[in-house]
């Protein structure tokens, strides 16, 4: 019983950010330790959301994720 019939796969091709989010990383290594004051290690990420737009506008967003309190800000 075929519902769809006859559809062409071949002319569709791959969303980018599909295959970007689908992308498989090397996991990282166990931490079993984490800074003890605020403010010593900041993490930090810069990101862009290719072809769509935030509420706001913008096409890109940096957070800052500090090691010791995981205090998160994003901009």
């Amino acid at each position: 019983m075929r519902l769809i019939s006859n559809i062409n796969t071949g002319n569709y091709s791959k969303c980018d950010v599909c295959v970007e989010a689908k992308f498989a990383e090397k996991p990282f290594n166990s931490i079993t330790t984490r800074k003890t004051e605020l403010l010593e290690l900041v993490h930090s990420d810069l990101a862009d959301f290719k072809n769509a737009m935030c509420k706001g506008g913008k096409k890109q967003y940096i957070t800052f994720v500090d090691d010791f309190s995981k205090y998160t800000k994003c901009f």
